[in-house]
This record gives C-alpha cells, structure tokens and sequence, in this order.
C-alpha cells in the first residue's frame, strides 16, 4: 500500500470524466511539461481495468529493454559464438531487474526505459532524427528524475565527443533542453525534488523508510555492487581499446558514478539511476573480450555474474512473495503462455 502503483488505483476514478483537450490545455497554460501522468490516469481510468495499466507498466518497461538489446547483439559479430549466447546475455538483464520494483514504481521505471532507448539510438546507433528527440521528451514528461541523465548525456558530449560536430550536436542539445525547461516547470519540479531529497533534505519521510526497510536496503546494497561491477567492465573496455563509442563509454562511466553517489544521499536514490545502468549492463558484457583476460579473471567474473544472476531472481522472487500470492502469480503467467499456443 505505500507503492505508487497503489496509490494510482486510487486516483483513477477521479479521471474517469476527465477529457484529453482538458488535461491538454491545462497543462499548456500552466506550462506543465509532466502532462504524461495525467494523460495516463485518464486513459487507464476510463478503462476500468487495473490489470491492463499494470500490464501497460511491465510491456512498456521489457519492451525498452529488449528493443536496445537485441538492436545491438543484431549488430555485433559474433563468428564461432552460438545464439545460445545472445540468449544468455538477454536473461541475464532479466534476472537483474527488480519485477516488483518494475511494476510498483510506475513512473521512474518507464522514465529510465524511454530515456535509455533515447541514449541508445543518440550515442551507440548515432541516430540525430525525430524518434530520438521524441524518446527524450516522453522521458522528461514522464518524471522529473531522468534530469540528472540529461545533465550528464550534455556535459558528456560537449566535451568529450569526437569528432567535433557531434560536440556541436551535443551543444544544440544542451540549449534545446535548456530552451525546454525554462518555458516549462521543470526547474520548479526539479528544485522541488532537490528540497526534498537532497543534501541536507529529511527525505519527505521516505528516507526513514529506506534506511529501515530490510527490501530496500539490500536492494540498495545489490545494485551498489553491480554499479562497482559495471566500473570494472568500463575499465576493461577501455583497457583492451574495445571498438566501442568513446562517447557512450564516457557516459556510461558518468552515470554509473552518479548512480554510487545517489546511495549516499540523506534518502538513497540508487534505484532510480542504478535501474537505468542496469539496461546496459548485458550490452557492456558483451563488449567486454573475455578471451583476452587471465583465466582467474575470466574465473571471477563468471563467478560475479553467476551469484548476481542468481541473486536478482531469488530477491524478485521473495520481494514479490512478500508482496503477493507467488503461487497465483506464477499460475497465471503459465496460462497465459498455454493461452498462446492453444
């Protein structure tokens, strides 16, 4: 009961009347950039129906994740691999996903997604072109937290960026957002979040639960070591002069800091940039040329990815019995799968 999800079924009849020219308009005269909730209260709303909004929330989230990941293993030459490997690599980001987290946050998560298929087609596919753009304005509209991401994808690229007219991209980028968010609210939204989560902040009473809750704080702790374990595939990359975007290397390191400094807050936010790194991890995985490493650290690596691979099923599983009733949950998913074949 204290998830956001719950807290939009019990908003959803109060849009069920609710028109999109209202909802639209509103927003514009209000310069309201973060008008994707209420477009989403009201079209869920008027479909009377929780299951298909929490449907909506898990397709939107996977789909994301499985468009950057198969995009890029399609592009990668694999010579003597087998495809049994690019299905280990897509299961892998599966089991490191947090389900209920997924599916109980709502907006962060879908935020993260759109954002990091926005990052994806700009700084690995190098795609300038209307689908980007519209990817980071669904982001941005959709919550506030993906600003930071932004922040670092700009400074990233102005001075990092090679060769010179993609700093020259990434400068327009920069004045485009900053365009954007002084016509809207975003700075207003933003410095909301600041005062209340912030250096020096009380946390708006969810740091009290987040240091005294046992789920959040080895969620907390899980993601600390993968943001530590993606350092080390950064560095290896790096190291071996993997034929990679130095661009999207750099912002990956970025964020990933981000994501290790954002646990330290007074209210830990490592969820909310510690489930965007996670998108990419299986893709950095990939990068990585095992077979030019020791066989210890080829050793220890697979061990690393065994344990947290098997970790992050485990937890979602026991989150999710915590939560709900497991043995219903998993009854339904095999009907679901028996509906498709019959």
């Amino acid at each position: 009961m204290n998830a956001d999800l719950a807290r939009y079924f019990l908003w959803f009849p109060n849009y069920e009347d609710v028109s999109y020219n209202e909802l639209i308009s509103n927003a514009i005269s209000t310069k309201n950039i973060f008008v994707i909730q209420q477009i989403m209260l009201a079209f869920f709303g008027q479909l009377q129906n929780n299951k298909i909004f929490t449907g909506f929330i898990s397709a939107l989230f996977y789909s994301c994740y499985m468009y950057i990941i198969t995009t890029f293993l399609s592009q990668v030459s694999w010579k003597n691999h087998s495809i049994t490997k690019k299905e280990i690599v897509i299961f892998f980001g599966i089991m490191l996903f947090s389900f209920g987290w997924v599916l109980t946050s709502v907006r962060n998560p879908m935020a993260n997604a759109l954002i990091a298929v926005a990052i994806f087609k700009d700084l690995y596919l190098h795609q300038k072109n209307f689908s980007t753009f519209l990817f980071y304005f669904l982001g941005i509209s959709m919550h506030v937290a993906v600003i930071p991401i932004i922040i670092c994808r700009v400074v990233v690229g102005i001075f990092v960026s090679q060769p010179l007219r993609r700093r020259f991209f990434s400068a327009i980028l920069a004045f485009l957002f900053a365009f954007i968010a002084l016509r809207s609210n975003i700075l207003s939204e933003a410095s909301g979040k600041i005062d209340t989560y912030g250096i020096g902040s009380t946390g708006g009473g969810f740091a009290q639960y987040a240091r005294s809750s046992i789920y959040y704080q080895v969620n907390g702790l899980f993601l600390l070591l993968l943001m530590f374990l993606t350092l080390t595939l950064l560095f290896i990359i790096k190291s071996k002069k993997v034929m990679i975007d130095t661009t999207f290397c750099n912002f990956m390191f970025v964020v990933t800091i981000l994501a290790i400094l954002s646990y330290f807050m007074p209210t830990p936010l490592i969820d909310r940039y510690g489930m965007f790194v996670e998108l990419f991890i299986p893709l950095l995985i990939v990068c990585v040329p095992f077979n030019q490493l020791t066989k210890n650290t080829r050793l220890l690596y697979t061990t690393a990815f065994l344990s947290t691979g098997a970790f992050g099923t485990i937890w979602q599983i026991l989150f999710l019995s915590y939560q709900i009733d497991i043995s219903s949950f998993f009854l339904n998913i095999l009907k679901g799968w028996a509906f498709l074949f019959t």
